[in-house]
């Protein structure tokens, strides 16, 4: 019988553990698997289980820590990657089957630094189809349903579905995903989650099979906000970050008043108006006010197109006419609409946002973080969605309208658990920080946690 509850532990605690030799990382690796094998959604959430890979890799691991060669205090922890990331000698789906011929020929750069650190690898995970929807639904490997509704399957945010719900469900420390419009940050927050999306380009995503080469981002899921820390040190390469002492007194934050709020569900912005009352009761000085380069943004990319369905169009619109049938047609259907997009209308939107960034970074510059809802609506149910295309169309813009403005002006941000509705389903608060502010944004991340982790 295993008494250990190990994906309650953090990556510093089991790391401290395998280092003075109270946790054997072959037992770490055995008690997920046989989680994993356990849990009656695993075909859903992991396109593949690199059971074989994972004992040799924390037999290794083993071994290094007998020896006193440990790779870093991180070696033996085991993690779950998205299937968009390359691992040499596997195959790389992107949540297409067809792809799953296709054998990769070297890891991703980002799979080589924490294979380099001594993480291990349990598995796979499922994704939106190309990553190109916030709902995670795939037709073709299955949709893993939303954990926190026993009654009605719901979505579980996409396109990084399968980590999200590994790492909501305990069987892994913690789950790399990918983010180019929100695809960390949604499934975070409807899986109560920590999401991390760092800036753009800070962690390489060669060897990630491409969206959006301006807009594609790496990033994490964790169960904590120390967890995401420890990723972003590790992946980006950075010191470590020092959350000791964080504190929100006297930090300067403002909440954005127009359009992250509108059509919002009345129970996500009751959970979400108390948070913020209770991180201004903690000394923080909060502003109210609108963010009107925000709303032009969004303007500006549906007068004139948006730079995700433009350059995925470019990297997919070939390949995808060649296999006809290989994509559910409300993919397909966006990655035709980038196909509609003029080349002059694209410039117009570069140069656009270009300007609304200077224009957002001089307003916000004296503020740490602003605050909004990482989404406005509940996760709705799978099957009114795989029954109504307009539904889905509706719906996928709505988890994303919020996120994806990070994206858009090249912001790093983070999603932290802050409630629930009355029925049960989380709630998340995005921060958002201007690029390259990951240390600051984590720092106040963890203050918040601290407000909502026992509540």
């Amino acid at each position: 019988m295993i008494k250990q509850v190990w994906e309650s532990y953090t990556l510093e605690d089991i790391g401290c553990g395998i280092d003075n030799g109270s946790i054997d990382p072959r037992a770490l690796v055995e008690y997920f698997l046989a989680k994993i094998d356990e849990e009656v959604e695993k075909d859903k959430i992991f396109v593949e289980i690199f059971r074989e890979q994972a004992y040799k890799q924390a037999y290794v691991a083993y071994q290094r820590a007998n020896a006193g060669t440990r790779l870093s205090l991180y070696d033996g922890i085991p993690l779950v990657w998205k299937d968009n990331f390359d691992i040499k000698g596997k195959p790389t789906s992107a949540g297409l089957k067809i792809l799953r011929s296709k054998v990769a020929e070297q890891d991703a750069v980002a799979y080589g630094v924490a294979e380099k650190a001594g993480f291990i690898c349990l598995g796979k995970t499922n994704m939106t189809e190309l990553a190109f929807s916030g709902l995670g639904i795939n037709p073709t490997f299955g949709t893993p349903r939303n954990p926190f509704d026993s009654v009605h399957a719901r979505v579980p945010g996409g396109s990084s579905s399968g980590s999200a719900v590994a790492v909501a469900k305990g069987l892994c420390c913690a789950g790399i995903g990918t983010d180019t419009g929100g695809s960390i940050r949604t499934p975070a927050a409807w899986n109560n989650l920590v999401g991390l999306k760092t800036t753009a380009n800070l962690i390489s995503s060669q060897g990630v099979i491409p969206l959006s080469q301006t807009l594609d981002t790496v990033g994490f899921m964790t169960r904590c906000v120390e967890d995401a820390a420890i990723l972003y040190h590790v992946l980006a390469q950075t010191d470590k970050v020092d959350l000791s002492g964080a504190d929100c007194n006297g930090v300067n934050l403002l909440v954005c008043t127009n359009t992250v709020w509108d059509e919002i569900d009345t129970e996500v912005e009751a959970v979400l108006n108390s948070a913020i009352e209770s991180i201004a009761a903690k000394g923080a000085i909060v502003k109210m006010s609108s963010i009107p380069e925000f709303e032009k943004a969004l303007e500006l990319i549906n007068a004139k197109g948006n730079i995700v369905n433009y350059e995925g169009s470019n990297n997919w619109s070939e390949f995808l006419a060649a296999n006809p049938g290989s994509i559910s047609q409300d993919i397909l259907d966006r990655f035709n609409v980038g196909a509609n997009i003029k080349e002059n209308d694209i410039n117009l939107v570069y140069q656009g946002l270009k300007d609304l960034r200077q224009q957002y970074f001089h307003r916000t510059s004296d503020y740490t973080a602003v605050l909004m809802p990482t989404v406005a609506h509940v996760p709705p149910i799978i099957s009114e969605l795989e029954q109504d295309s307009k539904k889905y169309a509706l719906e996928n813009i709505m988890s994303l309208r919020n996120t994806r403005l990070a994206n858009l002006f090249g912001l790093c941000a983070i999603t932290v658990p802050v409630g629930f509705t009355a029925s049960g389903l989380p709630v998340g608060l995005m921060l958002v920080a201007l690029p390259f502010c990951e240390v600051n944004l984590l720092r106040l991340a963890v203050s918040i946690e601290k407000l909502f982790v026992h509540a």
